[in-house]
């Protein structure tokens, strides 16, 4: 009497490109030159913003600096924004910044590669970066403007 056993040789294989194709990292569309142009926009046009909006607004500018850190780990502009509009004391800043994308977004410099690109996660990873550091570079400056004017 014959055992049948199954075949080694087509299990194996099978385990091995299933193990080859997890570890292959996943492709991510390019991020295209002209956005780091629209990053470094974005980042002073929001550093803009947060002077105008928060200047001699003492608390507001307390509780956006409290609040930087856990805005970096933020992973979407929508996220961010969404973030800061919950905060009762940051909500107008929401708005201007929130203004702020959309007219940097829908100007006649940004083409349609960056905008398709702010759609994908590192478009939209190293949009919040800017915002981020624009939210950081206007308190500095509003704080400065604040200091130069006591």
């Amino acid at each position: 009497m014959r055992v049948l056993r199954p075949p080694l040789v087509p299990a194996t294989l099978i385990v091995g490109l299933v193990a080859a194709l997890a570890a292959c990292p996943i492709m991510r569309p390019a991020i295209p030159n002209d956005y780091f142009e629209f990053r470094e926009k974005l980042q002073e046009a929001v550093a803009d913003t947060v002077v105008v909006e928060m200047r001699g607004m003492l608390v507001m500018q307390a509780r956006l600096d409290s609040r930087l850190t856990d805005l970096a780990a933020i992973l979407t502009a929508d996220s961010l924004l969404v973030t800061l509009e919950a905060d009762p004391t940051l909500r107008p800043l929401a708005y201007a910044v929130g203004a702020t994308l959309e007219k940097t977004l829908e100007s006649k410099d940004t083409g349609g590669s960056v905008r398709s690109a702010f759609r994908n996660p590192d478009g939209q990873r190293q949009a919040v970066d800017a915002m981020v550091i624009g939210l950081g570079t206007g308190l500095r400056r509003a704080r400065a403007e604040e200091m130069d004017g006591a």
